[in-house]
């Protein structure tokens, strides 16, 4: 059975499927989150009122955190992978980790706190190798 390596930011995950008995290293998955990139403004319409210590962007990164675990999390109740490793920047990290529960920190076999977002094939291989 194979796993995942989940490498993402705020605005953009990829999901690369793993197989060291097979030899397999490929991207299953690309998911992007262009509200990551709007100002917190842009977030918030004219209509709807947020309390004052409400963080419009914070929130955005929590429901995309939130979609990635789901994501990872289905892979995992179906069966499709054994486990994960996930690599993110601290603070993003911290939402991934907030929104797992104790089934999905048992699957996580590492994590990192760097920004791999824009690294090559082998330079996510040799991260947690």
């Amino acid at each position: 059975m194979a796993d995942w390596i989940v490498v993402t930011d705020a605005s953009k995950a990829v999901v690369y499927l793993q197989d060291r008995v097979e030899g397999v290293f490929e991207e299953v998955i690309d998911l992007a989150h262009p509200e990551a990139r709007l100002k917190a403004s842009d977030l918030v319409s004219d209509v709807q009122t947020i309390p004052e210590k409400s963080d419009p962007r914070h929130t955005e990164n929590q429901r995309f955190a939130r979609d990635i675990i789901g994501r990872v999390r289905h892979a995992l109740d179906t069966n499709e992978i054994r486990g994960f490793y996930l690599a993110a920047p601290p603070q993003f990290l911290g939402l991934l980790r907030d929104a797992m529960d104790d089934h999905m920190r048992k699957a996580l076999y590492k994590d990192l706190d760097k920004n791999l977002s824009g690294a090559s094939h082998e330079e996510v291989i040799a991260a947690f190798a």
